[in-house]
């Protein structure tokens, strides 16, 4: 079983605790030709099925996901990505040439000495070209974890804000990024500092709600196990925006062409591309949509696009898995508005609807978990997930 990380080097919110990764893998996946994650986060389940030597792949849309899971997958050589961070830390002390942060919000998270800092730093990190090597993969994984601990905000949350305690405690402060990558490299490299030998795992970065061309890039899998994104439990590119608008330039993505697209989202327009037939059957098919369709437009909105994209990831995922192949889902409950919404029996009963037949299923109660301090009166808080493994026609 993988150590118990700190927060600072595992900074995912929701994430799949090692302890449930291993006991999934090892009652339903023992012999397993492979295993895909389509929603692998910071690649628990990943992990656990390269622990015993199971051919794993992972799919999820945030860059930040994908370095977490690749570093904990790959590993690196810490003598080599040392050498490429000095020399990354060195360029941006010694050049004047920056590469601009296209967000117009740094200098409320950050302080202009920061800003300047971080702008060579990804100006320098360009030129290196990191994202190429696994050992420069690395030290931007050491640059992204960085960056939480170098801004204004409060450093108890997943959610970056700016609480009373940080203005108290940070306010005024400079928290060097350059002494901050050198270090974290070094506290990753402690983890997982030793090059795998395995060629058998991959991390792709895409959205699995909408990207058709998955199957033909991955192929077919024996089992599927996953922790699929709450309703709007976690808004992922709130967690992740501070590390997401630096790692734009450095990674392949755009920041404005992701942000709205995390499942479970509250953001853009939420109805878009449901037609009137399916809103109307979700709410003949699901009473609590119609409780809460009376206490808030808005929140029913979201339940309708959430569901929206999980049919149309299961329908995806749904090809890239074999013949008589293992399905195990992981999840719980949503209180959305004041309802409770058993999201599990409802991604239950749409997996039915797709053919997956249901053999095996028992409840995990959540404890020895992270949590963000108590704040608004919030009781949303998840006690207990639910497991259910599918056997596919």
């Amino acid at each position: 079983m993988q150590q118990r990380l700190p927060t600072r080097l595992d900074r995912y919110p929701a994430k799949m605790v090692s302890r449930l990764a291993d006991k999934l893998v090892s009652r339903y996946a023992v012999n397993a030709k492979s295993i895909l994650d389509p929603f692998c986060g910071s690649g628990a389940v990943l992990a656990a099925g390269r622990r015993n030597g199971i051919a794993v792949t992972g799919i999820d849309l945030n860059p930040v996901a994908g370095l977490l899971s690749e570093i904990k997958l790959t590993g690196f050589s810490l003598k080599n990505a040392t050498v490429l961070a000095n020399k990354f830390v060195h360029s941006a002390r010694q050049t004047k040439q920056s590469f601009p942060i296209q967000w117009d919000s740094k200098n409320y998270w950050f302080t202009s000495a920061t800003v300047e800092k971080y702008e060579r730093l990804r100006a320098a990190g360009r030129n290196l070209e990191l994202h190429k090597t696994t050992d420069g993969k690395a030290v931007l994984l050491a640059f992204a974890l960085s960056i939480r601990l170098c801004s204004k905000a409060d450093q108890r949350s997943p959610k970056p804000f700016i609480s009373k305690k940080a203005v108290a405690t940070r306010k005024g402060k400079h928290f060097d990024p350059y002494l901050k990558i050198c270090s974290l490299l070094k506290e990753l490299g402690e983890v997982y500092g030793v090059e795998s030998r395995q060629n058998n795992c991959q991390v792709l970065l895409a959205d699995v709600t909408c990207d058709k061309t998955i199957p033909n890039l991955i192929g077919k899998h024996s089992h599927i196990i996953t922790s699929p994104p709450y309703i709007n439990a976690q808004d992922y590119f709130r967690n992740f925006k501070l590390e997401l608008h630096l790692l734009e330039g450095l990674l392949s993505f755009r920041t404005d062409e992701i942000q709205e697209c995390f499942i479970g989202t509250e953001r853009g327009d939420l109805l878009a591309g449901i037609s009137d037939e399916q809103i109307q059957r979700q709410r003949d098919l699901i009473p609590q949509i119609k409780k809460l369709a009376e206490k808030s437009p808005r929140s029913e909105a979201i339940v309708h696009h959430y569901l929206h994209d999980m049919g149309n990831a299961f329908d995806i995922i749904k090809k890239c898995l074999n013949r008589n192949g293992i399905f195990v889902l992981v999840c719980g409950d949503n209180l959305i508005g004041g309802v409770r919404i058993r999201t599990w029996q409802i991604l239950r009963d749409m997996l039915t609807e797709r053919g997956f037949v249901l053999f095996d299923s028992f409840t995990d109660v959540i404890k020895d978990r992270m949590l963000a301090p108590k704040r608004c009166g919030h009781k949303g808080l998840i006690k207990e997930e639910v497991v259910l493994a599918f056997r596919s026609a």
